[in-house]
């Protein structure tokens, strides 16, 4: 990353079109630096390591602080003329002008090159980029001294405390997500860490982590399988294992700033096929002892689809709602932000509201806990209980959410690449996010309907499923990445319509459903996984 990047250092009688300039004059990113900026290198690597594709500015938490933060981006920036309203972070002096934006970074500071608002050019620099609407991302600075000061002996001050830290323990602790589930934070990742430590010492890639973590998730589903209690034991604490294992790919692509659109695709894919593997596992090995557990099994994997898909899509969208800004004149003194956000009450109230969400996390520990407790049947008892009391309090918010926004769309390909049925290019539905859900559960619903009232086998059923809903989860994370599955590969798959129609011919018929299953499974789990990995690479190149 860094090798498409040129350093600027801005001193006190730098200009505005100075900066203009540099950027103007070359297609690489343009990391402006304050010379009375001091950071630990691991921090400024937040910005010269890691991929950006929007300007991005280095920034700490800091109440009453002189720059907004929101939706995850700044939405507020001050100078020696400016002010801001609702401050949350403080601007450092470090920020990465992105060529991504360079038609609107050269109108912008085109516009303001010649102002006469006194403050550093970095500081009016970030202002007029926020006040034009531009995305402006935050890189945080946590863990390690830092300072922007005009004074030389407190700047030298921080060098020596920076001087004395261990680099490699820092990109450890930056690599660790401290937004993660409440279990996750608090106790998956304290081992992780380790893992992670070793992963950097073995020089292994994230890639790599996560088909172990895989690897480990298939053995756990094994021994869920055979329906015993030690083996249900040994499937509890390899399935934890396995959770643990899939902290460390992120970590490990964090600290070694190894990113990827295939490690995104690859780590999100096998986490959806070791959960619904094992609620697999945990039917057939019920069945070994007579009790048919098959329905509520495909009902939770049903569930978790409707759930997960509706997470990803209102997640990107009230983003792209919440982040929208109104262009502000540069040459006006405040922004006059108001806040109308409530602010936090407190710690357990936050991570509450993190558990309640019911995120990884906290399923695999209720699933490896009720397993070992009950077996199977406590399982998919208490998991649908959990499951509809966290969903009925999240989406009382977000049909709240919805209903204030207006009534249109936005980013309309991410969820028409999911619907894998007919497009109404003239939808204005608010509600759109909730579509590819809603698709999933009908025609999960029918497959449900038929375990329930046919004597079809369930197990084929299940995984029949299984590979259908796997093929929604793929479009859904192509979706996510800005890209639709190849038309070839959705007309074989038959769409939904095209699919229940086989389904109907063959009951029809008398046919066994086996031969579909085959084929889907081929299609879904092989073929559409080696073209997107094969896509991949010759993006790469």
């Amino acid at each position: 990353m860094a090798g498409n990047l040129r350093t600027f250092d801005v001193h006190p009688d730098t200009k505005i079109a100075e900066i203009l300039t540099a950027f103007e004059s070359s297609n690489q990113d343009l990391l402006l630096v304050d010379e009375n900026t001091v950071v630990s290198q691991p921090h400024l690597e937040l910005l010269t390591d890691y991929p950006r594709t929007v300007t991005t500015a280095l920034v700490t938490k800091t109440k009453g602080g002189l720059t907004r933060i929101s939706q995850g981006r700044i939405t507020g920036a001050s100078s020696g003329y400016h002010e801001v309203g609702h401050g949350n972070y403080t601007f450092l002096g470090i920020m990465r002008l992105s060529q991504f934006q360079r038609a609107e970074i050269i109108e912008v500071l085109t516009r303001v090159k010649d102002t006469k608002h006194q403050g550093s050019a970095l500081d009016l620099v970030l202002v007029a980029l926020v006040r034009a609407a531009l995305v402006v991302a935050p890189a945080t600075v946590a863990g390690a001294p830092f300072i922007r000061s005009a004074n030389p002996a407190e700047r030298e001050e921080v060098r020596k405390e920076i001087s004395s830290l261990n680099d490699a323990r820092l990109r450890l602790k930056l690599a660790n997500r401290a937004n993660d589930g409440f279990f996750s934070v608090f106790f998956l990742r304290k081992f992780s860490k380790l893992f992670t430590w070793l992963a950097v010492r073995l020089k292994m890639t994230p890639n790599q982590v996560t088909l172990i973590s895989f690897a480990v998730g298939l053995i756990s589903a094994y021994e869920f399988s055979r329906g015993t209690f030690w083996s249900i034991f040994a499937g509890a604490v390899l399935l934890q294992l396995s959770i643990i294992i899939d902290c460390v790919d992120g970590e490990l692509a964090r600290y070694t700033r190894q990113f990827s659109q295939l490690g995104a695709w690859l780590d999100a894919i096998t986490d959806r096929i070791k959960e619904y593997l094992v609620f697999f596992a945990l039917a057939y090995g019920a069945a070994k002892d007579g009790r048919d557990l098959w329905i509520p099994a495909m009902g939770m994997m049903l569930f978790q689809t409707f759930r997960h898909i509706s997470d990803y899509n209102f997640a990107r969208i009230n983003k792209i709602r919440s982040s929208y800004l109104e262009p502000l004149d540069f040459d006006i003194e405040s922004d006059g932000y108001v806040s109308t956000e409530r602010e936090k009450k407190s710690r357990f109230e936050y991570w509450s509201k993190k558990a309640v969400q019911f995120p990884i996390g906290e399923r695999w520990l209720v699933i490896s806990a009720s397993s070992v407790i009950g077996g199977a049947a406590f399982t998919f008892t208490i998991m649908p209980i959990l499951a509809l009391f966290s969903i009925a309090l999240v989406f009382r918010g977000r049909i709240r959410k919805t209903l204030t926004w207006p009534k249109d769309r936005v980013n309309r390909n991410l969820i028409d690449d999911q619907l894998d049925t007919f497009r109404n290019e003239k939808s204005n539905n608010r509600f759109d996010w909730l579509q590819p859900s809603l698709l999933r559960l009908i025609e999960g619903s029918v497959f449900i309907w038929l375990a329930a009232f046919t004597d079809l086998d369930r197990s084929v059923l299940f995984l029949l499923l299984f590979a259908i809903l796997f093929n929604h989860y793929d479009n859904m994370y192509r979706a996510l990445q800005s890209e639709a599955k190849p038309k070839w590969l959705s007309i074989a798959g038959g769409f939904i319509a095209g699919r229940l129609l086989v389904v109907a011919v063959l009951l029809w018929s008398g046919l066994s459903l086996q031969p579909l299953l085959y084929y889907l499974a081929f299609l879904f789990f092989i073929v559409s996984s080696v073209q997107w990995i094969a896509s991949r690479k010759v993006v790469a190149k």
